[in-house]
């Protein structure tokens, strides 16, 4: 006979109560963190509702300004800043400020709940072009409406499409003349390329095109070894020559020792 076989199933393994216990945990952490972007979503919601019902309140202008002056500017934004805090324009506030002849740069951004703020950076004059115009440190002229005049600033002259050429060179020229004691009063590119200075000593100097900065820097060894006594005799000096100057002198018959061309 046949003996029948007996089979044991085993029973799915039950949780530990400590498993439990962590699954539990898991969950509720799960329906906190749930919970709280629902919450966070529906108050991020409500300050949009309410921010896009709340005009701009204010526009704060701001920066280190001499020229511009804040309130008149921040009232003639006031127009265009006319939206709320989502639908204002950026753009056209940041046109509105660039139209003055005083800005150079300027940076428009909401500032939170209601307000914008305008940082301004003024252009930083250099010199005057010519009787009217200025110059920046960027060598862009510029044609502001000035109530008086700057002090302190030499005025420089020449073709508007070398305004950059004739900053750069005034710049290396006073360089050199500060290291004898003088400045640069007027410097006038000419069409023909050449350069008139006029120092602040009253000393008018002249140079060509060709090797412009040598040339000035053999007048200020000749000035410093041989001109230096008489320079309040000295009227002109011409530096366009390959190996020499030409002194020009003032009236004759002031002059005690002059000093001969060289």
């Amino acid at each position: 006979m046949m003996q029948a076989t007996r089979r044991t199933v085993a029973s799915a393994p039950t949780l530990a109560l400590p498993e439990k216990q962590t699954v539990m945990r898991h969950a509720s952490t799960l329906l906190l963190v749930v919970t709280a972007i629902v919450f966070l979503w529906g108050v991020v919601k409500v300050g949009q509702q309410w921010l896009a019902k709340t005009p701009v309140a204010s526009v704060k202008v701001d920066g280190e300004l001499l020229h511009v002056d804040k309130r008149a500017m921040a009232a003639a934004l006031a127009p265009v800043a006319n939206g709320n805090y989502f639908t204002v324009d950026l753009v056209g506030i940041h046109d509105v400020v660039s139209t003055s002849e005083w800005v150079d740069e300027v940076r428009v951004s909401r500032q939170w709940p209601d307000g914008i703020r305008v940082h301004i950076r003024e252009k930083q004059p250099v010199a005057y072009w010519g009787q009217q115009g200025l110059i920046s440190s960027r060598g862009e002229l510029f044609a502001p409406i000035q109530t008086e005049r700057m002090e302190g600033l030499p005025v420089l002259f020449g073709p508007a499409t070398k305004s950059m050429q004739v900053m750069e060179q005034y710049r290396a020229m006073n360089s050199i003349l500060r290291g004898l004691g003088m400045t640069i009063v007027e410097l006038e590119l000419t069409e023909r390329m050449s350069w008139f200075l006029r120092l602040d000593n009253g000393i008018r100097l002249v140079i060509d095109q060709v090797d412009t900065i040598e040339k000035l820097q053999r007048f200020a060894y000749l000035y410093e070894r041989q001109l230096k006594p008489d320079a309040q005799n000295i009227a002109t000096i011409d530096l366009r020559y390959r190996n020499g100057i030409a002194v020009g002198w003032k009236v004759q018959k002031n002059m005690k020792n002059p000093t001969p061309s060289v």
